[in-house]
């Protein structure tokens, strides 16, 4: 994801969890939780970054499938939950839950679930939600979603993840091929300069827009032991692609 997007975030949650700010939201009486709503299309990071999240604050990770569960056993689980915690609901769009009346359905492709609109808004909004909670909802289709279920309050942020354009491109050739101090072998012919050259050359021969993150960086995996044989195979690999 784009790294100013990503510390904007990361900023956030750092102040959400710091204890003065706790203090600050108990002193005014306003509930001391905070929900961010990750969208966009499928492998652009929304899970994989919701995990290192908690890593980083060194947070327990709940993730709730709505789509086999109902709106009883949801209220136990959110009672159930520890005061300090990241709850990760996955695909809220897919399970019919939050989507709008408007929204035609594929009944044949959508999992049926038992969790109601109004049950989910009651838990995400009730007595029965921790202090300290950490809400993070994914959809790749957030047009999808009704407005109540989005509105701030139960999410304070929006963060579109995107399809690879140059930056992103440029950051996970960086991830991959740049050297660090203390790697057991260490080429000082990939020093940053050549890295941050061939970085460049690297995203100008991908089309923006196109290519997930996640398909970037498998391509960029498979050639993880040569920086020169990802810049020079990036546009065979394009041509052979179906997009």
């Amino acid at each position: 994801m784009d790294n100013e997007v990503k510390d904007d975030i990361l900023r956030d949650v750092d102040e959400f969890l710091d204890q003065d700010m706790q203090d600050w939201y108990a002193e005014r009486g306003i509930p001391y939780k905070r929900g961010y709503l990750l969208f966009g299309p499928p492998g652009t990071g929304k899970s994989s970054f919701s995990l290192s999240l908690a890593g980083k604050h060194e947070l327990d990770i709940y993730t709730l499938q709505l789509s086999n569960i109902s709106d009883t056993t949801l209220m136990r689980l959110f009672a159930e939950l520890p005061p300090r915690c990241i709850v990760l609901l996955e695909d809220v769009d897919t399970s019919g839950v939050g989507r709008r009346d408007s929204v035609d359905i594929d009944q044949e492709n959508e999992s049926k679930s038992t969790v109601t609109l109004s049950g989910l808004l009651n838990v995400l909004d009730g007595v029965s939600s921790q202090e300290g909670r950490i809400l993070i909802m994914t959809t790749n289709h957030i047009e999808h979603l009704d407005e109540a279920l989005i509105r701030p309050g139960r999410s304070d942020k929006k963060v579109h993840f995107k399809l690879a354009d140059q930056n992103i491109s440029t950051q996970l050739f960086h991830t991959v091929f740049k050297q660090l101090p203390n790697q057991k072998q260490y080429n000082s012919e990939y020093d940053d300069e050549t890295i941050e050259r061939l970085a460049r050359d690297f995203a100008s021969k991908l089309p923006e827009q196109v290519f997930s993150p996640a398909e970037v960086l498998s391509f960029l995996l498979e050639r993880k032991k040569s920086p020169y044989d990802a810049v020079s195979g990036v546009e065979s690999w394009v041509a052979k692609a179906k997009y």
